[in-house]
């Protein structure tokens, strides 16, 4: 067991008292930067970085104007058949905090569990419904809105630097209270490497490039074990070779 002392001044102004923030052991992003890179703080890449509102319970009706929950975050791409519609009075007043738009990064940021938080995924396209809805979309209070300035740094750069799992850890180290729960005011003051734009593309593409070969190859497993199942249940309920 390793044991950390701290000055009571740092607790007080931090207002944390959890290891893993105070832990000397911990990687920073900055720590072994490529020289030439420069780097700045999340909130001085986007043009907003705040939560979505949430409708009262029991207010998400079949139909309506559509709204991302927790559950449409997979942290591998918006899970869009999960279906979830708020009313129009309810849409008209919290539009203006959490309305979305193609290119915003959501990040879940309230859980029962740390390992969750940072979680997140961005808005490459609307499913068609959303289009002939005149792209009307927001995303409930459990989730962090993130939008990239694109004069300053790449939002599909920006979703794959914030999923690295170093970033990820610089990220879980924000969270505050035994419910875990990360602030936007926390998260603005992440630390973001910014390579040139054209380093920047290469990497977002190379990362596109990767998940298109990994979900081909899920739907192709997926496609072989359901067919496998559908075989095993024919020989159960047939008899073999029947």
């Amino acid at each position: 067991m390793q044991t950390i002392l701290i000055q009571l001044d740092d607790v007080k102004s931090s207002g944390r008292m959890d290891y893993d923030f105070y832990d000397p052991n911990q990687k920073n992003i900055t720590d072994n930067i490529v020289k030439g890179y420069k780097k700045d703080t999340l909130e001085n890449v986007c043009l907003k970085i705040r939560t979505g509102k949430t409708a009262p319970r029991n207010s998400y009706p079949e139909s309506g104007v559509r709204i991302i929950k927790v559950k449409n975050i997979s942290g591998n791409g918006i899970k869009w058949n999960e279906n979830f519609f708020v009313t129009e009075s309810f849409y008209e007043k919290a539009k203006n905090k959490s309305s979305l738009q193609i290119g915003d990064i959501l990040m879940l940021c309230s859980a029962h569990s740390k390992i969750y938080i940072g979680r997140a995924d961005i808005i490459d396209t609307f499913p068609q419904e959303v289009y002939d809805d005149n792209l009307r979309c927001c995303c409930v209070g459990e989730l962090i809105i993130i939008r990239a300035n694109p004069e300053k740094i790449l939002p599909k750069y920006l979703i794959t630097f914030l999923r690295l799992p170093l970033v990820q850890e610089q990220i879980r180290r924000m969270v505050k209270g035994q419910s875990a729960h990360l602030y936007p005011r926390d998260l603005a003051k992440l630390d973001i490497v910014l390579p040139p734009p054209q380093i920047q593309e290469e990497i977002a593409t190379l990362n596109q490039n990767a998940e298109n070969e990994y979900f081909d190859e899920v739907n192709k497993t997926t496609l072989k074990l359901n067919t496998t199942r559908k075989k095993i249940e024919n020989i159960i309920m047939n008899g073999k070779g029947k």
